[in-house]
């Protein structure tokens, strides 16, 4: 969950652990335990029985024992995460694998996510550990969670609660959800009616077969090897003839326009995808401007990750001679080069130019 484009920051931005120690909603037990004790004084005072007395104290004993017993607990408390994917995404529930020694309550603060309990509980649970779940609601790329630990051992009469930050065994790429692409230029082959241009014409020229790889287009596959080999076979291609798309895009400021821009982008590079286009994408990251090959999802989602607003990093989101882009309504931009032979796109935070192979309409969304 990240807000890289509100200040500039590439990383979601964390809150503080402190690691302090402090009661949860302490007034009602505290003023329970005490009237308890206050009315068991008064009865052993009126009596003048001494194994009254004497059992007053074990009751007030029990109950300073079980008011700050917690507290003792959460100090020998120790949580490690095992377990951790390295792809989220934003709205998508992602669960971490957690061990802890002692019986706690987990609840996620940053990334947010339901809460859970860890420990021994004396039914038999999962042979890893644990599981911790995370509700991402933004982008970024997060290398440690922050976690409220609770426990109320040994009593239950009150709990405690500790914020910690657990270190994830590698970093976690949350990418943004798919959002709506823009309106593409249909490619000849996609058109209705007695077009002479039917049978689909993917990047290159096949070369070979190779195992199929997640981002790979449905029409690459080759059924013949793949029956042969008894696994999923993909045609291998030549390198793309065509000029590949370039996708620049330009986040804005604001938290939730980002977002939006960002889902937009990820719906057009999908689409892009899925009609086997060559892509490159252009974003700005803490490190600066970066431009490079996206060939699926996964590689697509890890860059809009990283993907800030280009004014925190001090890069001009529209440089002199290279890009073309609108602003938009929400202040982002998705754009690609103009320039002879180009087709444009553009819908609100989202500005697309593609080559004109196979494409021959423009179209351009509200």
């Amino acid at each position: 969950m990240s807000a890289p484009g509100g200040r500039g920051r590439g990383r979601p931005r964390a809150p503080r652990s402190r690691g302090s120690i402090r009661p949860i909603r302490p007034l009602v037990p505290f003023a329970s335990s005490f009237f308890v004790v206050l009315g068991w004084g008064v009865v052993a005072h009126n009596s003048g029985s001494g194994w009254v007395q004497a059992l007053g104290d074990v009751v007030a004993g029990t109950l300073l024992l079980g008011l700050v017993g917690p507290a003792v607990v959460l100090t020998r408390v120790r949580l490690t995460l095992t377990t951790a994917p390295t792809d989220a995404t934003v709205g998508l529930p992602c669960e971490i694998g957690v061990v802890s020694l002692s019986r706690v309550r987990l609840t996620p603060v940053h990334p947010p996510g339901p809460e859970s309990f860890a420990g021994p509980s004396g039914v038999p649970g999962p042979a890893g550990g644990d599981v911790l779940t995370l509700l991402p609601r933004r982008r970024g790329v997060v290398s440690s969670v922050v976690v409220d630990v609770a426990t109320a051992a040994p009593f239950g009469l009150m709990w405690w609660r500790r914020r910690v930050r657990l270190a994830l065994p590698s970093e976690l790429h949350i990418g943004p959800k798919l959002g709506p692409p823009v309106v593409l230029p249909r490619r000849e082959d996609d058109r209705t009616g007695d077009s002479r241009h039917r049978s689909p014409r993917d990047i290159g020229e096949p070369r070979g077969v190779r195992p199929y790889r997640p981002g790979d287009s449905r029409r690459w596959v080759h059924w013949p090897a793949t029956a042969h080999s008894g696994e999923l076979m993909v045609r291998e291609m030549e390198g793309p003839t065509a000029e590949p798309v370039v996708v620049v895009v330009s986040l804005p400021r604001d938290e939730e326009a980002a977002e939006s821009v960002a889902e937009r982008a990820f719906g057009t590079l999908v689409a892009l995808f899925d009609r086997g286009t060559a892509v490159f994408l252009t974003t700005t990251e803490r490190t600066g401007r970066r431009t490079g090959a996206v060939a699926d999802r996964r590689s697509a989602g890890r860059r809009l990750a990283r993907a800030v607003a280009p004014e925190a990093q001090g890069v001009s989101p529209r440089p002199s001679g290279e890009v073309r882009a609108e602003e938009s309504q929400t202040g982002g931009t998705l754009s690609t080069p103009t320039g002879p032979g180009h087709e444009e796109v553009a819908a609100a935070g989202v500005h697309v130019t593609m080559g004109d192979d196979g494409l021959r309409r423009r179209e351009t969304g509200p």
